[in-house]
């Protein structure tokens, strides 16, 4: 089993948001997003969504959205 962490963090020249993600208590991310975000909350619905749209619920109780049910 792997642990996965992402990180949101603020960059200081631009003052907008980016994520970090390491796998495994590793200390170097194995990616990195663009800093393109206004704000921690942006981002995290984002990589919601994203996590929602590619690892949906298939409890057969469930809406599933990649099939439009």
């Amino acid at each position: 089993m792997a642990s996965i962490r992402i990180e949101t963090l603020t960059d200081a020249s631009s003052g907008q948001v980016y994520a970090e993600v390491y796998v495994d208590a590793g200390s170097t991310p194995v990616l990195k997003s663009e800093a393109a975000f206004a704000s921690h909350d942006d981002l995290l619905e984002q990589i919601l969504q994203m996590c929602r749209a590619h690892f949906p619920d298939h409890s057969p109780f469930s809406d599933d959205p990649t099939i439009g049910v």
